[in-house]
């Protein structure tokens, strides 16, 4: 800005020197004088009277657009020192972003991992679970299978006695236990028609109705779904057999029964 003014007043002095030297030389030659000169000379007085400002001019013009030129150059130099600034902190900051990418990453997939682990951990407890109710539910099945065969020992004594008929009246010995329950459910009809017209022995009704409290009891605890679930024992023989035996009627517990026949019970 300042040395667009300078150049300015410059251009403005200039601009008088012509008017004033002409006055000049007019005040101290005269006109006369003037218009006497031949052509050269007059050509030389021009000249010497338009050389000087226009060298001036031209000298300013160019002082003035070097200066431009080296305060546009280092304006240029700090655009570009501050663009380089600039460039090497987004670079800072894009190397630190892939560094909390990196260590994101890392973290997801460690906890992707702990994850997996914990999943693998409630898997095996849950196996374990279930091993550790399938051994219950085994174990207390064995203590009920123990009891039901028991029951049905019973009732196989009371549907064909301890001796044999006839004279010797041997012991009659009692079936194999894994065949126990297949041999009572063949002796019982398998429709309520049948089953109304069978003749059975109240002590025998009781005994039934024991053993199904026993199995009802049970399948009490037993889940709905598993390998172990309620219709697998509805499907073993002592299921069918608990299904036959809810075709007979129910127990009448007013009916004295003569303590001499209850020792089969």
């Amino acid at each position: 800005m300042m040395a667009r003014i300078a150049a300015w007043g410059v251009a403005l002095l200039a601009g008088l020197f012509l008017p004033a030297a002409l006055t000049l030389l007019i005040q101290f030659q005269g006109v006369e004088a003037l218009l006497a000169l031949s052509a050269p000379d007059m050509a030389m007085l021009l000249a010497g009277l338009f050389l000087p400002p226009c060298l001036l001019l031209l000298i300013i013009a160019w002082l003035t657009q070097h200066m431009e030129l080296v305060a546009l150059g280092k304006a240029l130099l700090r655009q570009t020192a501050i663009l380089e600034d600039k460039r090497l902190a987004a670079e800072t900051l894009a190397e630190e972003c892939r560094a909390q990418t990196a260590l994101l990453q890392e973290q997801v997939r460690l906890a992707i991992s702990g994850l997996a682990v914990g999943q693998r951990q409630v898997e095996a407890i849950q196996t374990l679970s279930t091993e550790t109710r399938l051994q219950r539910l085994t174990s207390e099945w064995n203590l009920v299978a123990a009891e039901l065969s028991a029951t049905l020992v019973a009732m196989w004594r009371l549907a064909h006695g301890w001796k044999s008929p006839g004279p010797e009246a041997q012991d009659l010995p009692l079936p194999p236990a894994e065949e126990l329950p297949l041999r009572i459910l063949r002796l019982l009809p398998a429709t309520p028609r049948e089953m109304a017209q069978f003749e059975v022995d109240e002590r025998f009704v009781r005994q039934a109705a024991r053993y199904r409290a026993t199995f009802r009891a049970f399948l009490d605890h037993v889940p709905e779904t598993g390998p172990l679930s309620r219709a697998v024992f509805r499907d073993m023989i002592y299921g069918r057999l608990d299904a036959r035996l809810a075709l007979l009627p129910r127990p009448n517990h007013a009916q004295v029964i003569d303590p001499a026949t209850l020792a089969a019970e």
